[in-house]
């Protein structure tokens, strides 16, 4: 078969395409505009095993050759040469025309934010309670990785997982359920923990967005759960059995008042009929994920916390919430995705200390904002260094006046990344490995 991989992308799910069928012998063909010293070793070792990259241009004779295109969920559905393409798939797509999706209970989970802690929480109690369970999607894990598992146990008579949990990002849905037909496999349960406006840089309005969302909830759906201030509007805009929906656990507030960040896995895990008291004890030991809400360490009495993944405003309003009882020094701002920054105001005024980091964001939408309301700042700053230096030395200032209030320098950005850092993650990486050096000095 002749595969064309379209778009390799820096975060592994063209790498493990590739990988997946050079494995099985297929010709494969990779294009990507990005040149060969941008995308590391991957490219290195997938040209050694056979693939043929073409860099700096898309050519319609390679998706002429092509048997089947597997589309980076990155490129918009309606790029030009996808109409040269035979075939268009994704991992998702791949993975759930296999039989093997009959014997793995399949839980999938979108939201704006908090959908990745989400599905790591779900996965992580599911572990605790007994159950073998597997991830994969948006948070990094192709599901071309997971099927390739599952051929090799099903050669060595091994079982598969009890549960599958896949975490969906709205560009994922659209396109699975374009390369489905909507035929969607059966789901134990989907979930919707959040819904923000974002992606308004590549969504014509925040009305097609949800749409995106709600597809992913099919009549072969067995069990919903969705935000209880969501209830109504989905409950119009799907065709679910309206007794099969459950609203994020209202009654989760109390006991789970020190991790508010685990009341959709919470929910989740009761509308799969688990008891609360083996929920509990099993959520009790998961440890997060990085890059969202990841507590690196104390210096005396500043503690550092990294939520690089916090790329909206409403992100930085959850984040700060848990550390309300500190005195915060934010670090934020970064890539404009076409969002209203009122929604970290509040963040922002009661900070004890707010610094910039540069980009579309920070200068067409948050300094307005900060100088509107007299907010005092610091930046824009162009380095990960100018701004965690800045930052810390407002805590030490702080300290030396308020010696015995807790601190928190906290990254979150309430924006994209991409004009000074390659994504979110190297935008937290960054800050991890200079805390680090701050934390080891």
């Amino acid at each position: 078969m002749k595969v064309l991989i379209f778009g390799l992308g820096i975060n592994g799910g063209g790498y493990a395409a590739a990988s997946y069928f050079l494995d099985h012998g297929d010709e494969v063909r990779i294009t990507d505009l990005k040149g060969t010293g941008e995308l590391g070793f991957e490219v290195e070792d997938l040209t050694q095993r056979g693939a043929l990259y073409l860099s700096g241009q898309h050519r319609s004779e390679d998706f002429l050759w092509a048997d089947i295109v597997v589309k980076n969920p990155a490129i918009p559905p309606n790029h030009p040469m996808l109409s040269y393409a035979r075939m268009v798939v994704n991992d998702f797509a791949w993975l759930f025309s296999s039989p093997w999706c009959e014997q793995v209970k399949i839980i999938g989970i979108t939201g704006t934010k908090g959908k990745t802690t989400t599905s790591a929480a779900v996965a992580h109690a599911l572990v605790e309670m007994g159950f073998e369970a597997m991830q994969c999607g948006n948070m990094g894990i192709s599901a071309f990785s997971v099927l390739r598992e599952w051929e090799r146990r099903n050669q060595q008579g091994r079982a598969l997982p009890d549960y599958l949990v896949c975490e969906f990002s709205s560009w994922q849905i659209r396109d699975t359920v374009n390369a489905l037909h909507g035929q969607m496999p059966i789901m134990a349960l989907c979930a919707l923990t959040n819904f923000y406006p974002d992606h308004l840089n590549s969504y014509e309005s925040i009305e097609r967005y949800l749409e995106d969302k709600l597809q992913l909830f099919t009549p072969n759906v067995q069990m919903a759960v969705i935000p209880d201030v969501m209830m109504k509007r989905i409950k119009q805009q799907t065709n679910l059995d309206r007794k099969h929906i459950r609203g994020i656990d209202s009654s989760s507030a109390k006991v789970l008042e020190e991790q508010p960040h685990l009341r959709s896995a919470y929910t989740i895990l009761l509308a799969l009929q688990f008891k609360y008291k083996s929920i509990l004890k099993a959520l009790s030991s998961f440890q997060g994920v990085p890059h969202r809400i990841e507590q690196l360490g104390r210096l005396g009495n500043i503690l550092f916390v990294n939520d690089s993944a916090a790329t909206i405003p409403e992100a930085v309003h959850f984040s700060y919430s848990k550390f309300r009882l500190m005195a915060v020094h934010l670090i934020c701002g970064g890539t404009d995705k076409n969002l209203k920054s009122e929604g970290m105001l509040e963040e922002v005024s009661h900070a004890a200390s707010v610094t910039l980091l540069d980009g579309t964001f920070t200068q067409n939408k948050l300094i307005p904002m900060l100088e509107k309301h007299k907010i005092r700042y610091a930046g824009p700053y162009k380095s990960m260094g100018d701004a965690l230096e800045q930052s810390f030395e407002a805590a030490k200032r702080k300290e030396i006046d308020l010696p015995y209030l807790p601190q928190a320098i906290l990254l979150s950005p309430g924006s994209a990344s991409f004009e000074l850092f390659a994504n979110e993650f190297d935008r937290g990486n960054q800050f991890k490995n200079l805390v680090g050096l701050l934390l080891g000095s």
